[in-house]
């Protein structure tokens, strides 16, 4: 045994699905109040900046993710990732029903940004921890889970967001006492105090980079930003605009919408199971975003909105898996924690900056559907740099299939 095994014990199958199930909070931190948005509009329609304040109750739990996913890294550094673990959980679980008895805008917006706040150290240490219980192919095989059942976590909680909020919005905020579930799992399961971190091999990989290439990664960041913003459009605005087409209930909405979001782990399946180069698989990213905006932009009726969130969700699908391997790539073992720190952040602050731009989008050009066909264009030119990328061979690594 080697002496960095000396005190380790790996974890098994119930502290493993317990950490991915940890992960399932930050999905759910956008999916279930999707459905109940246009509902909430109406109900506050008399409160002065109503778009705006709802945008920010839809979005702002990620600004707090961006903006201390780092600092609560640290925190469980020093006091022990599991006990943050733990309280995060529970604060997520408070703050995400306190919607259900509240009745004032200002302090569901407050309650949101308490989620975020838990959603980053939730994130955080899960993932941590995952590195801290299992090490080689069990380490990736969970992390590989946390994102692989994000698709079919998003499904089940847009939906549930759509029926409990079908009699009241209010009800929907009843889904995140799913926190406390956790809580009672993190008790039984986990050893408390401070894990063990699993040995490390701190041989530098011969096929990875050596030293940061912080230009590289910073352009990738920026690619990460618009495209979060993008990947968020079709999440939050497909309410708003099945509702203008004829679609009024959130049971519906919520249907509808859990099954477009069937189309993104079709996305990811094509990212994982081709051999295309990364930046042909970004251009196709962002071809079917814009041409699925496009659709959901110019359509009169809510069959064919759908059809075109269906192409935006595949590309969204697409996109998520090909940004994180592409920063992951760029990063040498010592400095991957830093790294991926910052594409965590450049991640979330796309995903709080999404409303917010299509807010602004819609007052400079008069409707949510000419906000959305600006971000058909913007897709489109970025498909078209990226084909030029493609063609010149620059950019992103030839991404390895994982068939």
């Amino acid at each position: 045994m080697a002496a960095s095994d000396i005190g380790w014990r790996e974890g098994g199958l119930a502290q493993g699905w317990t950490l991915v199930a940890c992960a399932w909070l930050s999905v759910m931190a956008n999916m279930v109040i999707s459905p109940i948005l246009p509902s909430m509009t109406t109900h506050f329609s008399g409160v002065s900046q109503v778009d705006l304040l709802i945008s920010l109750a839809a979005t702002s739990p990620a600004f707090f993710v961006a903006a201390l996913a780092i600092p609560a890294g640290y925190l469980g550094n020093r006091i022990g990732h599991e006990r943050v673990l733990l309280g995060a959980a529970i604060l997520y679980g408070l703050a995400g029903v306190a919607p259900f008895f509240l009745e004032n805008l200002h302090q569901i917006v407050i309650s949101r940004a308490f989620v975020g706040v838990a959603e980053a150290a939730v994130m955080t240490c899960s993932t941590a921890l995952i590195g801290d219980y299992f090490r080689g192919r069990r380490r990736e095989r969970y992390l590989a889970l946390q994102t692989g059942t994000s698709p079919v976590v998003a499904i089940v909680a847009v939906t549930l967001g759509g029926l409990a909020g079908n009699a009241d919005w209010h009800n929907s905020f009843l889904i995140y006492g799913f926190a406390f579930v956790l809580v009672v799992a993190t008790l039984a399961v986990l050893r408390g105090g401070r894990a063990t971190p699993a040995p490390i091999d701190t041989a530098p990989r011969a096929d990875g980079p050596q030293q940061v290439n912080w230009l590289n990664l910073g352009w990738i960041c920026i690619v990460t930003v618009f495209a979060m913003t993008a990947f968020l459009v079709t999440i939050i605005q497909l309410p708003f605009l099945l509702t203008e087409r004829g679609v009024p209930e959130p049971r519906m909405i919520g249907f509808l919408a859990g099954a477009a979001t069937l189309a993104n782990p079709l996305g990811a399946l094509f990212f994982s199971f081709t051999r295309f180069r990364m930046m042909t698989k970004l251009t196709i990213a962002f071809a079917a975003l814009g041409a699925g905006f496009g659709t959901m932009a110019l359509s009169v009726d809510w069959h064919w909105t759908l059809i075109g969130a269906v192409m935006a969700n595949f590309g969204a699908g697409t996109i998520l898996p090909l940004l994180i391997t592409w920063a992951l790539a760029a990063l040498p073992d010592a400095q991957r924690g830093v790294g991926t720190g910052a594409w965590i952040s450049a991640s979330f602050l796309g995903q709080f900056l999404s409303p917010l731009v299509i807010l602004a989008l819609k007052g400079a050009t008069g409707s949510l559907a000419n906000a959305v066909l600006v971000y058909a264009l913007a897709c489109g030119a970025s498909a078209f740099l990226a084909l030029l990328a493609s063609l010149a061979g620059k950019g992103a690594p030839k991404a390895v299939a994982t068939a």
